[in-house]
């Protein structure tokens, strides 16, 4: 019994120095991990901080098109187009909260009657810089073409 609590304690003693003789992370270790979290922690914030942004784009895109489908219900059941100085405002009774919200910057949208290009109208939102006639406006004929409306069709069969 003897022997053995000998051995026991001698392989404490193994182990013990053994512990003693780790010193763990060197300083330069630790750096490059900091750096490391640091990179990823860059990444995933630019990720995802434009995500808000990039969902009220969504949301005024969503919008203009069914302000697109109204206008139109409006046209069968009037046989012309709200003016444009009227806005959008005759359209509120063919949308389902019969309201017309502002675009998601809290701007009205502008309604232009007859549109550009013969166009039977447009319907813009100035975006997020809350300025008409800048490159993040959204604009109901860039969304039709994307959509495969009347105009992609025609460019297709030419």
């Amino acid at each position: 019994m003897k022997k053995t609590i000998l051995r026991i304690l001698a392989h404490l003693r193994k182990v013990r120095k053994a512990v003693q003789r780790d010193e763990g992370f060197s300083l330069l270790e630790l750096l490059i991990v900091i750096v490391i979290i640091g990179i990823l922690g860059t990444i995933v914030y630019t990720r995802f901080m434009d995500l808000p942004e990039r969902a009220k784009v969504q949301a005024a895109k969503q919008q203009i098109l069914v302000f697109k489908m109204a206008m139109d219900r409006y046209r069968l059941d009037n046989d012309e187009y709200p003016s444009g100085e009227q806005g959008l405002e005759p359209i509120k009774n063919y949308l389902e909260s019969r309201e017309v919200p502002l675009d998601p910057w809290g701007k009205e949208y502008i309604l232009r009657v007859p549109g550009e290009n013969e166009r039977n109208f447009d319907i813009i939102s100035r975006g997020p810089d809350k300025q008409e006639g800048t490159a993040d406006d959204i604009n109901s004929w860039e969304l039709h073409k994307k959509s495969g409306g009347a105009e992609a069709k025609d460019a297709v069969q030419e």
